[in-house]
């Protein structure tokens, strides 16, 4: 595959040694990579243009100025590079209304930074239609100079994504359909033209665009390789992902979903604790704290670290749970939510090592997403569920949010002092671990 111009600025600061500021911030220069290397992929379903006119986003849809030759039964839509950018754009125009806007924003209050983002417009949404061939095929244009003009464009047979995801080699399938696209990014209070490698694939079952962004960076500390890429589309506004690479599995390449860490979560690299800060996208640098504290001095929610101290209202009775008034016995964290069928599977396990344990030894303790309270208790009946169940409250003890729980369900097996074990142990694999390690308690 061609050499693809990636997204983030200049290479020119990867040359450069990772240095440390006196304020105990360390700088990393970024080295921008393509493909998508330790980190797994998903696709993202490119939104469609609407004729609806009380749409929130019919104002804000871009519509290309010409058609792509050789296509029939044509649909124009968009894919996105920078949804908050989008919103916040739109809201600033009066293209977005100030009601739907609070409302929005209201719900993504630890992630919306309006500070870092443009009130011009910024050339975030990258045009593209979908339509038939003279052989009634599938077929799509995108607009890779962004420049509104589909005339000018190569049509093609994008790849199925059920083909994608029956292969088993899906990187190399998902690169195979890259699309090299032109966009605009606001950092620093300056919008800068970037070109970005696109992976284009056709859900039959939407009748529509999905892509990803097959791009990611590298850098090292003390030896120890680093990969980042954004949580959310192409900006770092919503957050990061972030692994060691040497926490790769050898035989895929990839590192599971329990492993990833985000802004705020600290690593242990070579005994050294450093907290992940961000990324100066102007600088284009991973930014990270030298904490200054020993592993078991720190609290994070990750293996080898002190769990974050809770303490909340059991959802049944009312009687007050705590993290701290279990210390001294193995605790496993149970986060879950309505509408979650894995969540569900567990139960029955867990209700196995429940009553196959003793209270003084082991304690489960439900973690529950906020949710309609009727259903929640029809689940707790119909489960036979009877370990503590705290519904984590965004106003008053947000253990889900202080634990940056971004899936369902999500398990912490936490030792008598304090110290997450694992994170995401399900299955049978949970009873075996507890009992192995109660076995070798008692004897």
């Amino acid at each position: 595959m061609k050499h693809l111009a990636l997204l983030i600025l200049s290479t020119a600061a990867a040359v450069l040694a990772g240095c440390s500021r006196d304020d105990g911030i360390v700088e990393l220069p970024l080295t921008p990579r393509e493909g998508y290397g330790p980190f797994e992929f998903g696709f993202a379903l490119a939104s469609l243009n609407t004729d609806d006119e009380t749409d929130v986003w019919y104002k804000i849809q871009i519509n290309p100025l010409s058609a792509p030759s050789g296509m029939s039964d044509v649909e124009y839509g968009a894919i996105e590079t920078d949804f908050y950018q989008t919103v916040y754009q739109g809201y600033c125009s009066g293209d977005i209304s100030a009601e739907w806007y609070d409302r929005w924003t209201g719900l993504l209050t630890a992630a919306f930074d309006s500070t870092r983002l443009s009130k011009a417009p910024v050339k975030t949404r990258i045009a593209f239609a979908i339509g038939k061939d003279a052989s009634g095929q599938s077929v799509a244009a995108i607009d890779t100079d962004n420049d509104l003009e589909l005339d000018d464009e190569k049509v093609f047979v994008p790849a199925d994504l059920d083909t994608i995801w029956a292969s088993d080699n899906k990187d190399s399938v998902a690169l195979a359909n890259v699309v090299t696209v032109s966009a605009e990014r606001y950092s620093n209070g300056e919008i800068t033209q970037i070109t970005v490698p696109v992976s284009v694939a056709y859900s039959r079952r939407r009748g529509s665009l999905c892509t990803n962004f097959a791009t990611y960076s590298e850098t090292e500390y003390n030896g120890v390789g680093i990969a980042v890429r954004p949580r959310q589309y192409l900006t770092y506004s919503t957050g990061l992902e972030l692994v060691l690479t040497g926490d790769a599995d050898p035989q895929t390449g990839k590192v599971a979903a329990s492993r990833i860490l985000r802004i705020g979560d600290v690593m242990n690299i070579k005994g050294e604790i450093l907290r992940i800060k961000g990324v100066d996208t102007g600088n284009n640098t991973l930014l990270l704290e030298k904490t200054g504290l020993s592993a078991d001095e720190t609290y994070a929610a990750l293996p080898g670290f002190k769990a974050y101290p809770f303490e909340g209202s059991e959802f049944t009775s009312g009687q007050k749970v705590s993290l701290e008034g279990l210390r001294g016995r193995y605790v496993l964290l149970d986060f879950w939510a309505l509408g979650c069928p894995p969540c569900l599977d567990e139960f029955p396990v867990l209700r196995q090592l429940h009553d196959s344990t003793d209270r003084e030894d082991f304690e489960i303790i439900g973690i529950i997403y906020p949710g309609r309270e009727d259903q929640i208790r029809e689940i707790i009946s119909d489960y036979g569920i009877d370990w503590p169940q705290i519904m984590s409250d965004k106003d008053t003890n947000d253990i889900t949010g202080r634990y940056g729980i971004s899936y369902f369900p999500t398990t912490y097996l936490i030792g008598p002092d304090g110290v997450i074990i694992e994170k995401d142990i399900r299955g049978q694999a949970t009873v075996d671990k507890v009992l192995s390690l109660l076995g070798k308690n008692a004897g």
